[in-house]
């Protein structure tokens, strides 16, 4: 973590107060969370004595990992492939640093990705955008809302049969709802 100087004094840093704000350890500026402002790719944080201080973003440090991996693993496509791979090896043990950096400050690791939440939400949305354009029957509507608790229920329980989706979704047999509509 880089400590945040007051730029007051020039001189000492902030720390943090009972009340959420930061004041200069030397001259009493006080600074809001709202007032930080910091360029680029870097979140700010406090360390473990309470001083204010920034690191990179860890998002931003992993996409940097993953640029150096994907470089060093494309290397040999370069004239200079040994150069080409040092170079990115540098640069991957750099963000790895600075995502260990930012995660040891404290700053959450990104998500990436959906939750499961999220998930539910797009599926039911997506299958009640479609019934409501098409005003489709009843039998299509079963075999679409079918459809949407197959894939929630393969989210949850990955390689899953229709016969145990149907069980546990409807407590009924699969030749209970193939007599819905007489699908086969």
């Amino acid at each position: 973590m880089v400590t945040i100087i007051c730029a007051s004094c020039a001189e000492s840093p902030f720390g943090i107060q009972a009340d959420g704000m930061f004041k200069c350890t030397g001259c009493g500026e006080l600074l809001a969370v709202t007032d930080i402002d910091l360029d680029g790719t870097d979140v700010w944080a406090v360390g473990a004595d309470g001083t204010l201080g920034y690191v990179s973003d860890p998002a931003a440090a992993l996409s940097d990992l993953m640029e150096a991996v994907e470089e060093f693993l494309t290397s040999d496509q370069i004239p200079n492939a040994e150069y080409a791979r040092h170079i990115s090896q540098i640069n991957a043990t750099e963000a790895l640093g600075r995502y260990i950096d930012a995660r040891r400050s404290g700053i959450a690791a990104p998500r990436f990705g959906y939750t499961e939440d999220q998930i539910h939400t797009a599926v039911n949305e997506g299958a009640d955008m479609i019934l409501e354009a098409l005003n489709l029957g009843g039998g299509e509507e079963d075999a679409v809302n079918l459809a949407v608790n197959g894939a929630l229920f393969c989210l949850a329980k990955p390689g899953s049969s229709f016969a145990e989706m149907v069980e546990e979704n409807y407590g009924e047999t699969v030749e209970e709802i193939r007599s819905w509509w007489g699908w086969n």
